[in-house]
């Protein structure tokens, strides 16, 4: 079916009489959240909008092969088959009588899912993918669930069960009827590879389906580059999973949390020994985001826990140490500044249990401190 019959049959029956550009845009909308920003058409200096004349054509010769691949990847299948449903029952039947002519299964009551579905292989062969054949579609089903089997709960976990497309971020597990179900699919990176662990991500099922036919050397350099971040985490993980923390460091956060404007309104420091051990050319984020804390946070850090210590709340020279083995630890495995930082972090967030950017304030800390980093040579 092309987009051009398939826009005038949706047009006709829920465009409520809009325009073309305007039901154009309501029906890009149906299918995806990828903003008219994105979707590298040419626009109109006033309005800042995609002109009018491009989506005039756009529903008569077909979507542009850009315009395709800029919301390919972020179909939302579901959301428009919700938006179908909810218009009323008349509207889906005469739906389905003019869908009849392409698929004699329509009725009232599936014609949602197969607009859905119509879509979204109209918008994957304007972007150039290649569909498949039935035997081809049963031989990579049958492969799929072999590596789902074998090494779907690995994957899963390492994507921290949301999809590492780069923006997708779907959960890969849902909860249906109060159960947990999977919601994903074992895809290889390198499809000239062997199906190893390394080669293999855990997608959503969109994602998944989209990459199965996309020829593209620039996504699977992509999604080479995510699995390496994913295996990088997993072995900052495991480098930090025998290291105990000072349960200290929880009443910290817990009094970090606390301090309010007034508490820091004289607490200001030059942080001289950031710039010795970070630089703003390489690590410019990194960078910023440790000098506002130390600039915020310092001095009430440093009386809170001096405070704590000689209370006997804690052992403060046993949380230097502790916090500086880890630093060792990641930095022996060759670890970058920023992926020392995270996992330091996410660390002290894991035993505290306390907001993430707390425990970024406590690390910035402890940069400043000369617990974390080294001055740079």
């Amino acid at each position: 079916m092309e987009f051009k019959d398939f826009f005038s049959i949706l047009k006709k029956r829920i465009s409520d009489g809009a325009d073309v550009p305007y039901f154009f845009r309501d029906l890009i909308a149906m299918i995806t959240d990828v903003s008219e920003e994105e979707w590298g058409t040419q626009k109109d200096p006033s309005t800042k909008l995609t002109k009018e004349n491009t989506l005039r054509n756009y529903s008569k010769r077909g979507l542009s092969k850009k315009f395709a691949e800029s919301i390919v990847y972020r179909l939302d299948r579901n959301l428009f088959v919700e938006s179908i449903n909810q218009r009323s029952v008349t509207v889906r039947e005469l739906l389905a009588d003019d869908f009849k002519a392409y698929d004699a299964t329509a009725t009232e009551a599936n014609i949602g899912e197969l607009l859905a579905d119509c879509f979204i292989e109209i918008i994957r062969s304007s972007a150039g993918f290649v569909q498949q054949s039935v035997l081809e579609k049963q031989a990579q089903q049958k492969n799929a669930l072999e590596l789902k089997n074998k090494y779907g709960d690995y994957l899963v976990n390492e994507a921290n069960h949301t999809c590492p497309f780069p923006g997708c971020g779907r959960e890969l597990m849902i909860s249906r009827a109060g159960k947990i179900a999977s919601s994903y699919e074992v895809s290889l990176i390198d499809k000239k590879k062997a199906p190893e662990v390394n080669n293999l991500l855990a997608l959503c099922p969109n994602c998944y389906a989209t990459y199965s036919i996309d020829s593209s050397t620039k996504v699977t350099k992509q999604l080479i580059g995510v699995k390496k971040i994913l295996v990088g985490h997993g072995q900052n993980v495991a480098l930090l999973e025998n290291l105990s923390l000072e349960k200290g460091i929880v009443d910290v956060l817990k009094k970090v949390k606390k301090l309010n404007q007034k508490d820091l309104s004289n607490a200001s420091l030059d942080p001289k020994e950031i710039t010795q051990k970070i630089s703003p050319e390489d690590d410019f984020a990194l960078y910023m985001t440790i000098n506002s804390y130390v600039n915020a946070y310092y001095v009430r850090i440093r009386e809170i826990m001096t405070n704590a210590d000689k209370r006997g709340e804690i052992d403060y020279d046993e949380v230097q140490y502790q916090i500086h083995a880890m630093y060792k630890k990641l930095k022996k495995a060759k670890k970058s500044k920023v992926d020392i930082f995270n996992e330091i972090v996410q660390k002290i967030h894991k035993v505290s249990l306390m907001d993430e950017i707390l425990c970024q304030i406590v690390v910035s800390y402890f940069v400043q401190s000369c617990e974390v980093f080294d001055a740079i040579a």
